[in-house]
């Protein structure tokens, strides 16, 4: 039984120029994403974003307060309805 070394290297040489390729877009991509972050952190307000944040928050509350209250009012209004 022989074996045909040649296409053995050939398919290892194939996996390995792979395995690298991969690597050095990975690495690429990792240093595209690094150099940026500093000029994010420079455009970004995390003051203006956390007051956005709070506010919107607030606004979600007063519509949930003002939708409960009107659920409780109407299922109020039905049982004096019902009992009726």
């Amino acid at each position: 039984m022989t074996i045909d070394t040649e296409q053995y290297t050939h398919f290892v040489e194939q996996g390995q120029d792979t395995v690298r390729k991969t690597f050095e877009t990975w690495t690429n991509a990792v240093k595209t994403a690094v150099a940026q972050v500093p000029a994010f952190a420079a455009q970004f307000d995390a003051e203006a974003a956390v007051d956005r944040y709070f506010d919107l928050t607030e606004k979600v509350l007063e519509t949930q307060r003002d939708v409960t209250k009107r659920l409780v009012a109407a299922g109020t209004a039905f049982a004096a309805t019902v009992k009726a």
